[in-house]
């Protein structure tokens, strides 16, 4: 690993690494730069490796992503820990899709994510993580600041939302099923992509239209909040290239797919969340939404809820609501 990583002289654009380790893998203690290229890091392994960071950041420019395609996992006994590292995005400075972060896992199981940071590393209309049939994922101590162009102003919001409301609610957790399109397209025509079917665009592989969606998501002690700080290619350029994001995305949820996911959500704090002047009543917008829910799935305790929108009819369990969903104790 350490050899390969020196070989690109820590400009890790444009490398693509598959992980198959029996054993963890630690990455060199260092500040790595993303540009000019995607990183692509596949997981493919199912013995429970930990892929430790160990400490290390990422500076991603407005010419490069840092994306992750996860088909592995652990044991019940085992879990594969993905963990320690901080992520410098210049999502607020580009066009949608690039300087992000984007783990996509298609029916991946037994995965703890923790102490991992993101500032400014979230895309308009993407996802930190876009989980699809996957099954005992654990996020714990997340910090997740930004999203949106920078400055977006009320109008700017409300155009936005009547034209690609997608564009304001999409998660940084999505909880989804593995059905044509959950991911997208983008990327699909990538030789090295291990989650996309090639000969259907946007069509997983081993997709299903009566997937089950994911299930025994845990999210606990984690941010979500606004972020005013230099972005990954002001990082790179060593120039104050500034972002001044007033909100966070929406923290978890899913809008799409079939079934009812199991999730607990606990002792986190929900700040700022983008939302339209337009509506509030509108529960994709909320920081947690669940679409198709059943009552005694979707778990939320001890979270703190500030500067949030919406309206109180439409928060928490709802009988024959569509969506439950939260913005406030």
């Amino acid at each position: 690993m350490e050899k390969v990583l020196k070989s690109h002289r820590n400009n890790l654009g444009g490398l693509t690494l598959t992980i198959d380790n029996p054993s963890s893998i630690v990455f060199p203690q260092k500040v790595y730069k993303v540009t000019e290229g995607n990183l692509v890091i596949n997981l493919v392994g199912s013995s429970g490796a930990d892929i430790d960071f160990n400490n290390s950041i990422f500076y991603i420019g407005i010419t490069g992503n840092f994306l992750i395609r996860m088909i592995s996992g652990g044991e019940s006994s085992n879990y594969e820990t993905i963990k320690n590292a901080s992520f410098y995005g210049s999502a607020s400075n580009t066009e949608e899709g690039k300087g992000r972060f984007g783990l996509n896992a298609l029916k991946a199981h037994n995965v703890h994510f923790e102490y991992l940071s993101f500032y400014d590393a979230q895309s308009m209309g993407y996802h930190l993580f876009d989980l699809a049939a996957v099954d005992n994922f654990i996020f714990n101590d997340l910090e997740v600041r930004g999203f949106g162009k920078a400055g977006l102003s009320s109008l700017d919001r409300d155009r936005l939302y009547k034209s690609n409301p997608h564009a304001l609610y999409s998660e940084a957790i999505q909880v989804d099923s593995a059905y044509e399109g959950c991911f997208g397209t983008y990327g699909f025509s990538d030789s090295t992509n291990i989650i996309f079917n090639k000969e259907k665009k946007g069509l997983p592989k081993n997709a299903d239209s009566k997937s089950k969606i994911s299930t025994n998501i845990t999210l606990k002690n984690s941010y979500f909040g606004p972020y005013t700080g230099v972005i990954g290619q002001g990082k790179i350029d060593n120039e104050r290239y500034m972002a001044r994001q007033y909100f966070s995305a929406t923290a978890i949820g899913s809008h799409s797919g079939t079934g009812t996911p199991k999730v607990t959500i606990m002792d986190n704090t929900f700040e700022n969340t983008i939302y339209s002047e337009l509506t509030t009543t509108d529960s994709r917008l909320y920081p947690i939404h669940f679409r198709n829910p059943k009552l005694d799935f979707i778990y939320q305790s001890k979270n703190n809820f500030i500067n949030q929108h919406g309206n109180s009819k439409k928060n928490g369990y709802l009988l024959n609501s569509r969506y439950v969903a939260w913005y406030k104790n």
